[in-house]
């Protein structure tokens, strides 16, 4: 096995994490906290491929905001 797919191996079990996804409570949680998280993973996904990056990433951002939203921010 490749470092490509130990990666992408990991990326996919770090997802199964809602947390990890970007879901959260936006209410009392912290969005320096989801800041951390989301360079962890970007790092993570990078190491796969370009075209997964940018769809965690379009995922992570798209759950922030919804997170934010359900909180009333």
């Amino acid at each position: 096995m490749d470092k490509t797919e130990a990666f992408k191996i990991v990326l996919e079990e770090l997802r199964q994490c809602p947390l990890l996804r970007g879901k959260y409570d936006a209410k009392h949680g912290s969005p320096e906290f989801m800041n951390g998280i989301s360079t962890v993973m970007e790092a993570i996904a990078i190491r796969v491929s370009d075209e997964e990056y940018e769809k965690f990433n379009t995922e992570f951002i798209n759950n922030i905001l919804k997170s934010e939203i359900n909180a009333g921010r």
